[in-house]
């Protein structure tokens, strides 16, 4: 995994850290004037409420004596997006093509109504053939079925559908429910 590089609250905390460590009368305060801010506004950068300005990285990193490519780093690492944040954008972009496959594609109900035939064959090219899609394309939407639990497949190998629906339109709408319940599920547990 990717680490993620330090924000530049963690390196003033270091700073505070370190001249606390020296002097254990030093504040807060003390350290804002030293930086030339306003406590109340390092305050809230230190304990993460809110990001530090570019233009106060600068003037800080200028007091703190950091080089300017430092401060052209944490400049940078200030634009990147949270990491909680953006696996939450992840997973709702996820969540959200998932849908839209299910929307905009026949091939997931062709697949579970085929599968309820008798003469039904567990064969991507045999279900490509039948219903007029590419064996990627019944590959994909076998893959998707079996990821949001519409479809299993048995110990020999068969495809067990797994879902009960009325119509295309019951199943459409029970798919994207169950998208929304995982999706709902995902967050829960992030």
């Amino acid at each position: 995994m990717e680490s993620v590089p330090d924000r530049f609250q963690q390196r003033l905390q270091r700073e505070f850290d370190e001249r606390r460590g020296k002097n254990a009368r030093y504040s807060l305060r003390s350290f804002a004037a030293h930086l030339g801010a306003d406590h109340s506004t390092l305050s809230q950068v230190l304990r993460g409420r809110r990001r530090a300005p570019a233009a106060h990285i600068r003037a800080w990193a200028k007091k703190l004596g950091l080089t300017r490519e430092e401060t052209a780093a944490y400049i940078a690492a200030e634009q990147l997006p949270d990491p909680l944040l953006a696996a939450r954008e992840s997973q709702v972009r996820h969540w959200t093509a998932e849908a839209m496959e299910v929307i905009g594609s026949r091939t997931h109900w062709q697949i579970w109504s085929l599968s309820h035939e008798p003469q039904f064959r567990n064969d991507c090219r045999w279900i490509a053939a039948r219903i007029g899609v590419t064996v990627d394309e019944v590959q994909v939407a076998f893959t998707r079925l079996l990821r949001l639990g519409v479809m299993a497949t048995g110990a020999a190998g068969e495809w067990i559908p797994r879902l009960e629906a009325a119509d295309e339109s019951d199943f459409r709408e029970r798919m994207l429910s169950r998208i929304r319940e995982m999706s709902k599920e995902m967050q829960r547990n992030a």
